[in-house]
Parts: C-alpha cells; structure tokens; sequence
C-alpha cells in the first residue's frame, strides 16, 4: 500500500511541475517562444519530466528482489528469523525456536566484542589483526550458517501434526506408519538440538580467544592463541555436519 501512495505522489508531483512549467501566467515554456533560451530550456523541462516519470515509475514498480535463504549466502536472514519467530509460541518446538533466534542476536554481539578488542591490541592490516580477525570471520559465517540451516528444519515442524502423533495408537492409521513419522520428527528435533549445541561451543571458544586477547599485555600469547585458534577452526569446519 505504501508503495502506491509513493508512486501516487511521484507522479502528482511531476504533473504539478510540468504545469507550473509550461502554464500561461506561471513559468510558461513554450517552444515557439522567441527566446532561443526559454525555448531550449522548454526542451530540456520536458526530457526532464519525461526521463523522472520513467525513472520513479520503474523503480517504484519493480519486484524487490526476494533472496532465498540459503548455506552459501547468509547475508539475508529475514527469512530465516521469520521462521522462527512463527515456532517460538509452539507448545513442542517453541523453546528450541526462542534459543535459536537468540543465539542469532549474540552472535552478533559476540563478533562485535571480539572486533572491538582486536582494534584496540591491533593495528587493522597486521598479520596479528588478520590471523585473529579472518578466524573470527570465518567462526561467525559458519554459526550463522547453522542458524540459517535450523530454521530451515523448523519449516519441517508441524505443532498440530505433531500434536496428533502423540496419540497415534488412538486412530485408524497404520501404527508403523505413524511411528516412523514419529522417529523423523525425533531426528529432525535431535538435529536441531545438536546444532544448537554446537554453536554454543563456537561461542564459547570466541569469547574465551576475546578474554585472552584483551588480557594480555600485548594481545599475542602465541601458545594460548594458537590452541584456541585450533579449536574454533576445528568447530569452524565440524559446522558442515550440521547443515
């Protein structure tokens, strides 16, 4: 609706100035008009008008792009959050949609601690800046990732159907039938559990790489560093099991 009420006005407005323009007793630009300048400038007004009408109609009237959420680009997430948010009020899978979505929130936050502490120890551009700064990169693309791919899964959850599984035995579906349906819906929840699980163990070992950073006088504790390095490309990397 918004958008029709822009493209309404735009175009009022335009109307309004080509009769401001061109209107006996306003600006009146004519192309008979014996000024040679009055009679240009009536030619450019019009391109003008012309080009702005094309321009604020097309762009106006153009489809948003719509980018499907998907494990290769993590750059639009309303989708993923919009999934989540319709299961946190469910009685089976709202917790595990509540948690997904914030753990989404911290790690952001978490990113933004860390980036914080390493422009305070680092000058942007060193190799100590880059070794810490491209792992936390990496460790955050791969949490968000997992978030992404979990709220693909809750496309999976039927609150009402599960709700009905429950009491499988009580109708006149085939129990095996309905047992199986039961064990994916158990794989799916389990899975889901797990990658969660995993993120927080990602989120673990950033905020302990951040504490150490931040503590130590110079901010490169080769040993520390390095272990822990190790363990968050290690999760880094684990995180392709979970998606």
């Amino acid at each position: 609706m918004k958008k029709y009420i822009k493209l309404i006005l735009a175009n009022l407005s335009i109307a309004i100035a080509a009769v401001i323009l061109y209107s006996p007793g306003l600006v009146n630009l004519r192309l008979s008009d014996y000024s040679i300048f009055r009679a240009g400038m009536s030619i450019i007004a019009a391109l003008l008008l012309i080009l702005s009408f094309f321009l604020v109609n097309i762009r106006l009237l153009k489809e948003p792009d719509r980018k499907p959420v998907t494990l290769d680009d993590v750059h639009d997430l309303d989708k993923a959050k919009d999934i989540l948010r319709s299961h946190c009020e469910g009685k089976y899978f709202g917790s595990l949609a509540r948690t997904a979505s914030e753990q989404l929130d911290r790690i952001f936050q978490c990113r933004q601690r860390l980036s914080g502490i390493l422009a305070q120890k680092f000058t942007q551009g060193t190799m100590s800046f880059d070794k810490f700064d491209s792992v936390a990169a990496a460790a955050e693309t791969a949490a968000i990732k997992n978030v992404v791919a979990m709220a693909n899964r809750m496309r999976l959850f039927d609150e009402k159907e599960y709700a009905r599984l429950q009491h499988y035995r009580e109708d006149d579906i085939p129990d095996d039938i309905q047992e199986e349906q039961l064990r994916l819906y158990q794989k799916n929840f389990d899975n889901v559990r797990a990658t969660i699980a995993h993120n927080e163990k990602l989120l673990l070992k950033l905020d302990a790489l951040a504490m150490e950073i931040s503590s130590s006088s110079s901010g490169d504790d080769t040993n520390l560093n390095n272990e822990l390095i190790g363990e968050i490309e290690r999760l880094t990397d684990e995180t392709k099991y979970y998606q």
